[in-house]
């Protein structure tokens, strides 16, 4: 049904969503797309792309909501129609390019989709599963997309994974524990710091005080991982490429 697969990967985890999605995928004709660059170390980011491509596949970095990165990846698609129009007799009329987008709940497909039709056709939110359906969507003359809800399945996802996507809002609200998450990404922002008292003093400057001077820990975890998801505490991708080779080796039993 499609020319080429789209897959769409939050640039703060690229494994756990290339991992979390690579069973539904065909090898062939697949391009990645690195989304929310703007919230990942911009090093590691180019990093990714880099390693992607040394896998033989084209990579992405672009920011679905404000378009940057986005004419690279549409060059990248003209090229693409160019040459699947070549290899066709001359009396067939010429169709569009017909695409998929797949990938984690809330990593920016229909944000995407709108980007490269530039249309406001898909529907989109800032809450993991907005999309309900597959949509077949038109727009720019030589692009088709279709858009498909989150169906990467992340029901039974546990452990460092489960944080992960929860980091990324990539899970509802009430699938993980905020405060281990929290805890998880002090280690991830703050390195060797010691997370209570890193969340204690941090809920304590942002004024999350309870009756008898206590801070409020409960809400101090959640607006701390909202603040990681906005990008209010710096940039910070949490997966390496080198993390990709090991898992890779330990699949494999090298």
């Amino acid at each position: 049904m499609v020319d080429v697969f789209l897959f769409l990967a939050d640039a703060r985890i690229p494994l756990t969503s290339v991992t979390l999605a690579e069973p539904y995928l065909l090898k062939r004709r697949r391009i990645y797309v690195l989304t929310k660059p703007d919230l990942a170390d911009p090093e590691m980011t180019s990093a990714w792309t880099g390693f992607f491509a040394s896998l033989g596949n084209r990579a992405f970095a672009v920011n679905c909501k404000k378009g940057d990165g986005l004419s690279a990846l549409l060059g990248e698609l003209r090229a693409m129609k160019a040459e699947i129009d070549a290899k066709k007799p001359a009396v067939l009329l010429h169709r569009p390019l017909r695409i998929m987008l797949f990938g984690p709940p809330n990593v920016g497909k229909s944000s995407l989709a709108n980007r490269l039709l530039g249309t406001t056709k898909a529907p989109f939110g800032a809450k993991p599963g907005l999309t309900r359906s597959s949509n077949w969507l038109k727009g720019r003359g030589f692009l088709e997309i279709l858009d498909t809800p989150g169906v990467v399945d992340t029901s039974l996802v546990k452990g460092e994974a489960q944080m992960k996507l929860a980091a990324a809002w990539a899970i509802p609200d009430n699938r993980y524990d905020p405060e281990e998450v929290a805890r998880y990404l002090v280690g991830k922002v703050c390195g060797e710091c010691e997370p209570e008292k890193y969340l204690e003093e941090y809920g304590r400057n942002r004024g999350f005080m309870r009756e008898g001077g206590m801070v409020d820990f409960e809400r101090t975890c959640k607006t701390f991982i909202q603040d990681f998801r906005e990008g209010r505490l710096g940039r910070f991708t949490l997966e390496t490429p080198d993390e990709w080779e090991q898992q890779t080796t330990l699949t494999r039993g090298e």
